[in-house]
């Protein structure tokens, strides 16, 4: 168990909820909670690669591999993916700013039902209009298949190669944007998956330099490791500054705090925290994004009748705290009991092996 890269995680996807729910947070702001993402994709890297290189070289084929990600990520994504629809249909109800129709809403309703992006532009640019987030979980399955599938010939030099590639896909993709919140449209799959492939690989090779053994436990040193992501992610840079500092904590200040993340520990009483934060963190991060959007089209409202400033930040605390205790639930009462139950009914997939011929 990782526990800082747990509490890492939980505050990761945390600064993703003020970044997209800002208004109900100021003065409170995090400008850069779309790197949250990176740091998502380089602690893949690391869980996946030391959970599961021992598997594959035990005979772990690829099938078998994606049945047990699938199992893992489609229960919550299907429960934010029917909280999108319902918040999509309100929306239609209303004043139905993205211009949704029947058409366009079954197309994506079908395609996100089997996790696949929305390449049409209808109603928008969007892969996943119906959840954006779910963008990044796409990207990182795209990731995981390539992993399994080139992992035979995967050596270290060869994922520094792909590391360094990708990093500077990444880059061109930032300095054309303006930064690096790119992937979630059609018009930046491209830099989203290269940005995807960058962080995952950094995990991958820091996972496979771990030192178990130098481990040390110590509050100040996890603390500092979670306050260090927040001034990455709470910088406040414009222009051409804005896109040094993404590339900058892309590429090399996210990939040392969860290098540092694997060789520190916080103490028992800190430990039960980063624990609750990497345990709710996915369903924070795959159920905010519906929320958000009730909160943003409330928060229209309710500037025009002159409440809403006075009402932040506490308005955003409280759905945060809801958020938190309902992603919590969401984890015990429905996504842990469903994929104990899927991995009971979907049969293993073992590796196809030639059968010896006798003469």
């Amino acid at each position: 168990m990782f526990h800082t890269l747990d509490a890492l995680r939980g505050i990761a996807a945390i600064g993703v909820v003020v970044f997209h729910m800002q208004p109900a947070f100021l003065p409170v702001a995090v400008p850069g909670g779309y790197l949250a993402v990176d740091l998502f994709f380089i602690m893949s890297g690391v869980v996946l690669s030391h959970a599961y290189e021992s598997r594959f070289r035990a005979g772990m084929g690829v099938l078998e591999f994606m049945r047990v990600r699938l199992i893992r990520l489609y229960p919550l994504y299907l429960l934010g993916l029917l909280l999108g629809i319902v918040v999509t249909l309100a929306s239609m109800l209303g004043r139905n700013s993205q211009n949704w129709d029947a058409a366009s809403l079954a197309q994506a309703v079908l395609l996100a039902m089997v996790f696949l992006p929305n390449l049409s532009g209808r109603p928008s640019d969007q892969i996943f209009p119906l959840n954006i987030p779910f963008w990044s979980l796409f990207l990182e399955l795209v990731a995981n298949l390539l992993f399994v599938l080139t992992w035979p010939l995967l050596t270290s030099r060869r994922l520094v190669v792909v590391s360094l590639l990708a990093g500077l896909a990444a880059c061109v993709g930032a300095f054309h944007h303006g930064n690096m919140d790119i992937g979630s449209s059609a018009s930046g799959l491209a830099a989203g998956l290269a940005r995807t492939l960058f962080g995952f690989s950094a995990g991958v090779l820091i996972a496979r330099h771990l030192r178990p053994a130098r481990r040390t436990v110590s509050n100040m040193k996890a603390m500092a490791l979670v306050a260090l992501f927040g001034v990455a992610i709470a910088g406040r840079p414009d222009g051409e500054l804005r896109i040094l500092w993404d590339v900058s904590c892309v590429l090399v200040v996210f990939p040392l705090l969860v290098w540092w993340g694997t060789h520190v520990d916080p103490g028992p009483r800190l430990r039960r925290i980063a624990a609750f934060l990497g345990v709710t963190s996915y369903a924070v991060y795959v159920l905010h994004s519906p929320v958000s959007a009730v909160l943003n089209s409330a928060s229209v409202r309710l500037i025009s009748l002159g409440g809403w400033l006075s009402a932040a930040p506490w308005i955003g605390l409280v759905v945060l705290a809801l958020l938190l205790a309902g992603s919590w639930v969401a984890d015990q009462v429905y996504d842990v009991p469903v994929r104990r139950h899927l991995s009971r009914i979907i049969p293993r997939m073992r590796p196809i092996r030639a059968e010896s011929s006798s003469t």
